[in-house]
């Protein structure tokens, strides 16, 4: 009887402990015609219909969104540029807790009320493309989707499309 408690107790915590592993569906989906794409739990998240072939919008049941998307770098922003327009009119209810510029991207993470968010900035093609991830989550729902987000954000990518050659 204890050894069946014990054991779980212990597959419970395996799940508590790594919901990214929880999700038993992950799918890449890839702008066709930037290129940039992004592993996501489809398990979690549905995408929405588009009304441009810049992007796409998903939902997830529990209140939880990202996107992911790409444009054309028409104003030739660097990516110091780019970092002082990711910080521009900001929701005056957001408190931004996390902010890091690596080698071609932009990071900011923090809340908004009762939502998490986490978005990243990446300037691609020799500084031709702008491609953006962003995803708000409960933040009742953190230690789900912190893990999430991690793996999302080590997948997002620039990549090869029909308006782009290499990154």
């Amino acid at each position: 009887m204890i050894s069946h408690l014990v054991i779980a107790l212990t597959a419970a915590a395996t799940l508590v402990a790594s919901p990214a592993a929880a999700q038993k569906v992950w799918k890449t989906y890839s702008n066709e015609r930037f290129g940039t794409s992004i592993e996501y739990p489809a398990d979690r998240f549905i995408p929405q219909p588009s009304a441009n072939d810049e992007g796409l919008r998903f939902v997830s049941t529990d209140g939880a969104e990202f996107t992911v998307s790409a444009i054309n770098n028409v104003l030739n922003q660097n990516l110091a540029a780019l970092a002082t327009a990711a910080m521009r009119n900001r929701p005056l209810d957001e408190r931004i807790t996390h902010r890091d510029r690596g080698a071609g991207s932009i990071t900011l993470s923090g809340t908004k009320a009762d939502v998490l968010f986490y978005e990243r900035h990446l300037l691609s093609h020799r500084g031709k493309i702008i491609n953006e991830f962003e995803i708000l989550y409960p933040a009742r729902m953190r230690g789900v989707y912190d893990p999430i987000v991690r793996r999302m954000s080590k997948s997002f990518r620039a990549g090869v499309g029909i308006n782009t050659g290499p990154p």
